[in-house]
């Protein structure tokens, strides 16, 4: 379905594929996986055909079909969100329209034309039949449920939420039934009940899907293959996201003895060289092995994953609650979520849960007060030093440097790059535009500054959007060992139940 040949892509002095070869079969389910920045997206971009290979093939067979989510998706449709679902059965429900109108048609008409009015009617119902038009309802009601969609009569498309806007193109993906569904991490706005309905659907969908994700437990339901990017290649592994560790842990074993065989004979062959082209008796022999050199393939120098230390700078401790809220009701122009009552202890750790749009962010923005409550009170205590990390917040055209500047316009590149080096933001990275990093990157740069940040009340909004599973080892651990209060707001089960916190679950 799909063959990949002798691809080479780079942005500038950073090349992301080197002479990368891949194929994908109909039917197959792929999760494409690799540490933030090695080019997940890009790859998904050159499938897309929104961005050109500098070298190489990327050869699609020509019937298949293929829709595109991408993690930067912007719709602003002025269609209702019923309006822009139904639209995908136009066709269908014009050939409805037409058989319809057939059938009307026998009022007037000679009864001559009976029978070939009649036949034509009948064959327009059964291809309806076929393509299952009798349970359309149904079927855009699955999926609604499933995803979480609101539909609000007459609510226009550019009306919803970014995550929103997200789950209807979704929704309108999986009812199109395209030979290919092309993901770029999907999870990202849905909650774990959403997330558990999507796994379903995509391991029980009959044609391709490629997804990029650092949900590990969603690649573990879905996936019959995994594409790893690694150094500059396309590797695939049979099975899903568990077999891919076992068998990369034996294949990069073997990579390494390989390149170092590989460096210790060109090493060998270059002493050779030197000291013999100059020698008459030798400089044939020396000759012959240089041309052997040149045509040797080089083997890229095994990627090290590089370390990320995520680190909440403590503060104080105190004996006091640090949170109490009475029948408080959340919302902006109409309550959300009333009645909501509970206390949380100095350094306590809690994960709040629940659908999208039931008010997890609007609880944490009344309790930061950045909007006033609509009913009921809550008291946070004077002695809390909040440090807060918004899910979604606008990326400016500025690099990661001047990001630092505009809080801290006293740090010099060094020290900012120090920082941003523990998070793996290292090199080009720091002065690369932020609109130019990967998701995973530009969450990393975040964190990094949040770490100057003192603390003794960390607030995380969604945190592991985008990271890889080093980030996001790192970032459990920072977690795990902090010493004051954490809310947590996640739709990753498998990262909040390991951290065993209190659930509240709206």
């Amino acid at each position: 379905m799909l063959e990949i040949q002798n691809l080479i892509f780079g942005y500038g002095d950073k090349e992301l594929f080197h002479q990368a070869e891949l194929k994908i079969y109909q039917g197959e389910h792929v999760g494409i996986v690799g540490l933030n920045g090695t080019g997940k997206t890009t790859f998904l971009n050159l499938l897309c055909h929104r961005l050109l290979p500098d070298e190489g093939n990327i050869s699609w067979d020509r019937h298949t079909t293929f829709s595109y989510l991408d993690q930067h998706l912007a719709i602003y449709d002025d269609q209702t969100v019923q309006a822009y679902l139904y639209d995908v059965y136009q066709p269908l429900f014009q050939k409805e329209e037409e058989m319809n109108r057939l059938y009307q048609s026998l009022e007037t008409v000679d009864p001559s034309h009976y029978d070939k009015i009649l036949d034509k009617a009948y064959r327009l119902q059964n291809e309806l039949e076929e393509h299952g038009f009798y349970m359309i309802k149904s079927r855009i009601g699955n999926v609604i449920n499933g995803l979480g969609i609101r539909i609000e009569e007459q609510q226009l498309i550019r009306h919803l939420s970014g995550g929103q806007r997200a789950k209807v193109f979704l929704g309108k993906m999986l009812l199109e039934d395209k030979d290919v569904l092309i993901l770029d991490e999907p999870t990202n706005f849905l909650d774990a009940q959403h997330v558990d309905w999507l796994m379903k659907f995509l391991s029980s969908y009959k044609n391709a899907c490629l997804v990029v994700s650092h949900n590990t437990e969603f690649l573990n339901g879905i996936a019959t293959a995994i594409v790893a990017i690694e150094n500059k290649k396309l590797v695939k592994y049979k099975g899903n996201y568990e077999d891919y560790l076992n068998q990369r842990t034996m294949k990069i074993e073997t990579y390494e003895k390989e390149y170092q065989r590989q460096q210790e004979f060109i090493k060998k062959t270059q002493d050779f060289i030197q000291k013999n082209i100059v020698r008459a008796s030798t400089t044939k022999r020396a000759q012959s092995r240089r041309k052997m050199l040149e045509k040797i393939d080089v083997l890229e120098r095994p990627q090290a994953e590089k370390k990320v230390h995520f680190c909440f700078d403590f503060t104080k401790s105190f004996n006091t609650k640090c949170v109490v809220v009475n029948q408080l009701a959340i919302g902006y122009d109409y309550p959300i979520l009333g009645n909501i009552n509970f206390n949380i202890n100095f350094g306590e750790k809690v994960v709040i849960i629940g659908k999208n749009g039931v008010g997890k962010t609007t609880l944490l923005k009344t309790l930061l007060q950045e909007i006033p409550p609509l009913e009921g009170n809550f008291k946070v205590s004077p002695y809390n030093d909040v440090s807060y990390f918004q899910q979604e917040v606008p990326i400016h055209d500025t690099t990661a440097i001047e990001f630092f500047r505009e809080d801290y316009p006293l740090m010099n590149d060094l020290e900012i790059r120090n920082i941003l080096a523990q998070y793996g933001i290292i090199g080009e990275l720091a002065i690369k535009s932020m609109k130019q990093l990967s998701g995973g990157e530009v969450t990393k740069v975040r964190f990094a500054k949040m770490s100057l940040t003192s603390s003794n009340f960390l607030i995380l909004d969604e945190p592991t959007n985008h990271l890889d599973r080093n980030a996001k080892s790192s970032l459990f651990h920072a977690i795990s060992t902090y010493p004051g209060t954490v809310i947590l707001v996640s739709h990753e089960k498998y990262f909040y139940k390991q951290l065993a916190m209190r659930e509240i679950k709206f």
